[in-house]
């Protein structure tokens, strides 16, 4: 799914309005009757009072077209509206008017500090005072305003987006930004949704379809892609009835050091259920026996050294390699990540320890082949691209450090972000119980069982990263978020699959 900028949803909306033969008003009178439709499943039978903050400019517009649907099914509705200026768009003219003439509701104006309404916590509020246009801090009695709703923690609603946020930059320390409970947002998402810096700001997003033309939102280029249930589907590749296990490529998982033996063994489980072929593993020499009895389905490769991963000449030639996790930090683990990297021709899936000892001895970005897949964590990635200011900047410096190296770099976080030069692939699945020791040791075998059968390196990273949040989501609705464990997310990998598949 498309992400949008500011200027490109005008577009959208402009097109769309010449292509139906409708008006602006009659596009915003859709779009209000289906985020009140979407109000309504979140309102209980209790008489509830319903406070909507109403702007004067188009989104504005929707909150008083959403007070208008909810007085006339008998809600009880206070509208205040928010004036920071003195004009009003055309079409919020019409709804305040249409409001009034119904005289179903209590109407009162908003313009300084002096008059703040009182709000309770047992009070529904809607927020629509500022949309997508937001470019500037808002004035400071609208501040305030937002500010005295967050602190009393309400039921509230954001129309398509909360007010005080950006499309294309943070807030500022002092900035207030309205918390929603749920955001109703029209027809595709807003990257900011997804990003730590407005985590505390954005609860449920719901993206709801108000039928903008298909054909232009076709025609639009855009640099940043919402990896949804359907673009995934649309990324799997079918498995043909007459192949063999060589049909699907043969992985090499190597990792473990003498304390850190675990995550190999996760991360080659994670690549056998993946649909890869055939699985090889290089570890330390100490954990053979125990990857044997916890896998019996993967093959060995010799290792030298008891302790520590070592380089070895191969006498077959892999479709793909995953290197890193459990390596540690040694003068072992370095030489031979060095060798590894250095007689690499392919790209590699690049993880934990191994982004590390890149970090630390930066000559080795110089021997990373091209499009291979880095899987970091926050603090790993900053190691590697350096310190930020906020998101945005963190994501300027995360697709440079792509194309200079020519690398996939997965981001990984509540919302992992996969870059490759100026492309970004947001992901939409996970949840908090796959903040777990061993859960990125899976996400490194899953991604490298995908490089071997043959998906491009871009596909790999953004499918691998779907399928592990998904897998995750499965385990945390059939048991809890709390006890979910790394190994419990290539258990749900079938259920995965088959729901691309369907």
């Amino acid at each position: 799914m498309k992400v949008l900028n500011a200027s490109q949803l005008s577009d959208l909306d402009q097109y769309s309005c010449k292509e139906q033969h409708i008006s602006s008003w009659e596009l915003m009178e859709r779009a209000a009757g289906k985020a009140y439709e979407e109000i309504k499943i979140h309102l209980s039978s209790g008489a509830k009072k319903i406070k909507i903050l109403a702007g004067p400019g188009n989104n504005g517009g929707d909150g008083l077209a959403i007070a208008y649907f909810l007085a006339e099914d008998a809600y009880d509705v206070d509208v205040y509206l928010v004036n920071f200026t003195p004009s009003r768009s055309e079409d919020n003219k019409k709804n305040l008017e249409r409001l009034k003439e119904q005289s179903k509701c209590n109407i009162e104006e908003i313009d300084d500090t002096s008059n703040l309404p009182d709000f309770d916590s047992h009070d529904i509020i809607i927020d629509s005072i500022f949309g997508v246009g937001l470019n500037r801090p808002m004035p400071d009695f609208v501040q305030n305003l937002i500010k005295s709703v967050n602190e009393i923690s309400p039921k509230t609603f954001a129309i398509d987006m909360p007010s005080g946020m950006y499309m294309d930059q943070s807030p500022s320390e002092n900035e207030q930004v309205f918390k929603s409970d749920i955001v109703l947002t029209f027809q595709t998402p807003k990257f900011s949704f997804y990003l730590p810096d407005y985590s505390s700001f954005v609860g449920d997003v719901k993206i709801i379809d108000i039928g903008l033309s298909q054909d232009r939102l076709e025609q639009i280029s855009t640099e940043i892609v919402f990896v949804d249930l359907n673009y995934a589907k649309n990324l799997l590749k079918q498995r043909s009835k007459f192949s063999h296990k060589g049909t699907y490529g043969h992985a090499v998982i190597v990792g473990g050091s003498q304390l850190m033996l675990g995550s190999v063994l996760l991360s080659a489980s994670s690549c056998m259920r993946s649909g890869v072929g055939k699985t090889s593993v290089m570890m330390p020499s100490r954990g053979h026996d125990a990857l044997l009895q916890y896998l019996p389905e993967a093959m060995l490769i010799n290792n030298k050294s008891e302790d520590f991963i070592s380089y070895e000449d191969l006498d077959f030639q892999p479709d793909a390699v995953g290197i890193g996790i459990g390596i540690g930090k040694s003068k072992d683990a370095q030489k031979a990540l060095e060798t590894w990297l250095g007689n690499s021709t392919q790209p590699l899936v690049i993880d934990a320890d191994a982004l590390n000892l890149i970090a630390e001895h930066k000559d080795l970005l110089h021997q990373i082949p091209k499009k291979s897949i880095l899987t970091p964590h926050s603090g790993e990635l900053q190691r590697l691209v350096g310190s930020w200011k906020d998101d945005f900047e963190k994501l300027e410096k995360v697709k440079e450090f792509s194309k200079k190296h020519d690398i996939i770099v997965l981001a990984k976080d509540a919302y992992t972000l996969c870059v490759y030069r100026n492309e970004v692939f947001v992901n939409s699945t996970g949840n908090s119980g796959m903040a777990t020791a061993g859960s990125g040791d899976v996400l490194t075998g899953l991604i490298t069982g995908l490089l071997a059968q043959g998906y491009s390196s871009l596909n790999a990273a953004i499918l691998g990263a779907f399928i592990h949040g998904f897998a995750g989501d499965f385990a945390s609705k059939n048991s809890s978020e709390e006890s979910l464990i790394a190994s419990d997310l290539f258990n749900y990998f079938g259920y995965t699959f088959s729901k691309l598949k369907d």
